[in-house]
């Protein structure tokens, strides 16, 4: 039910190039702004209008597409601002019907990513929704969908050229009278890591789809060789799957690195950054989506603190490397036990087995390892192994965290907030955005 409120809400429409935003806009508040097809949005300004129609009064603000192909990183700034500028109630998110409807949660998601700490302000348009052939049945099924798969949308309005505009006007003030205004903050990380802010040219787009494909190859080289461990056993299999995660890493970053140094001299440079951003976002959730999925294989958690084969430090002064066994995180010295389990890394490769390619195919073998110590020198340093130092052990950092644990959000994230923070970068976007005109017009 709409509630009347004491002041003029504000919303702002959201959505992909050729969605409807501006004829939506045009149609509600009888405005006559460009709309139609292009090769990048129509919308290059920021627009705020008063609607014209319905029983209620709200201001709409139109943004540009969030998926242009020219002036991406113009109308990235725009959509940050439209957000930003003043306290909103509601964000319509406008999506183009498509009969597949995992297209629409999809398209749902990719909008969503940019204001997803405000996802409760969010309310779900289908646009053309003229073309369903099956009204009834699709408006069902969609709904379903977003409730499976969307938990978080409560609010879908389903519109079409044949709907008025004080239908369609008095739908979302329903919507948005029961929302508080609110002010969103966007943060600089959050903007470049979620935010369409790159142009691609044709000859980059081409050798992106390429670079994708071949990091898919990869994921499906791993996954193949993880069907072939069905005989290893429980301890070969864990050391196995663990060693997976962090050479698929790896191997991701290789991929990342060649496109880098092939592409550098082709771009210009505010692209080349907001894109090199963009890739390792996106080689950040393809690692971490990789690691869950293989983590969950595993007979033990990465992440257990209490297991043995997680509590591993080195002493910061001869580097001996020491698992923790017994007593508290306070005060120890180098030498009060050592290594006597299959865990003991001083005698051994980190892995055991290595990844290697035979006749085409992933699989593993055995490293070769280490020369045990004679037995007399372990016998003679049975009471104290090390060099004695005193050290902190809670205070000591993990060996090869990276290794340990499958999460590797922190390394791979910073090296992109890096690039972000690069005073080169800074300038370069201060100057261009001098150049964006970022007034409301109407």
């Amino acid at each position: 039910m709409p509630k009347q409120l004491s002041y003029k809400p504000i919303a702002i429409i959201m959505g992909k190039t050729g969605a409807g935003k501006t004829t939506l806009a045009n149609k509600i508040c009888g405005t006559v702004h460009r709309a139609g097809s292009s090769r990048g949005s129509m919308t290059q300004q920021l627009y705020q209008n008063d609607i014209n129609c319905g029983n209620y009064p709200f201001a709409l603000i139109d943004t540009p597409g969030t998926d242009s192909s020219k002036e991406s990183y113009k109308h990235a700034v725009l959509l940050r601002e439209g957000l930003t500028a003043k306290k909103v109630n509601t964000i319509f998110l406008l999506i183009k019907f498509d009969s597949r409807f995992d297209k629409i949660t999809e398209n749902y998601f990719e909008l969503e990513l940019v204001i997803s700490k405000y996802a409760s302000k969010v309310v779900v348009v289908i646009s053309h929704w003229d073309q369903s052939k099956d009204p009834r049945n699709d408006f069902k099924e969609i709904c379903e969908s977003f409730e499976d798969e969307c938990p978080n949308v409560s609010n879908i309005i389903f519109i079409s050229d044949q709907c008025s505009g004080s239908e369609v006007a008095n739908l979302m003030y329903d919507c948005l009278s029961n929302m508080q205004a609110e002010e969103i903050r966007i943060t600089d990380d959050e903007f470049y890591l979620n935010f369409n802010t790159y142009q691609m040219k044709s000859e980059v787009k081409v050798s992106f789809q390429q670079y994708q494909k071949s990091a898919k190859q990869v994921e499906q080289e791993y996954i193949e060789l993880m069907r072939n461990l069905q005989s290893a056993s429980t301890e070969e299999k864990d050391e196995i799957l663990h060693m997976c995660i962090v050479q698929f890493r790896e191997d991701m970053e290789d991929l990342l690195q060649k496109f880098q140094q092939q592409h550098v001299r082709t771009m210009e440079e505010l692209d080349y950054y907001t894109f090199y951003i963009k890739l390792q976002n996106g080689n950040i959730k393809l690692c971490n989506e990789f690691a869950e999925k293989v983590a969950q294989l595993m007979s033990y958690n990465l992440l257990d603190k209490t297991d043995p084969r997680n509590l591993i430090k080195r002493c910061p002064k001869c580097q001996l490397i020491w698992y923790k066994t017994e007593g508290c995180d306070g005060t120890t010295s180098c030498g009060n036990n050592g290594f006597s389990s299959y865990f003991d890394l001083s005698s051994r490769p980190f892995f055991q087995y290595k990844l290697v390619r035979v006749n085409g195919k992933f699989t593993w073998r055995k490293n070769e390892k280490t020369k045990p110590k004679p037995v007399q020198e372990v016998r003679n340093n049975a009471k104290r192994v090390g060099c004695g130092a005193s050290f902190e052990w809670k205070a000591q950092p993990k060996i090869e965290e990276e290794k340990i644990l499958e999460l590797y959000k922190v390394k791979t994230i910073e090296e992109a907030k890096e690039l972000i923070r690069n005073a080169d970068f800074q300038r370069m976007k201060t100057e261009y955005e001098c150049s964006i005109d970022r007034r409301f017009h109407s």
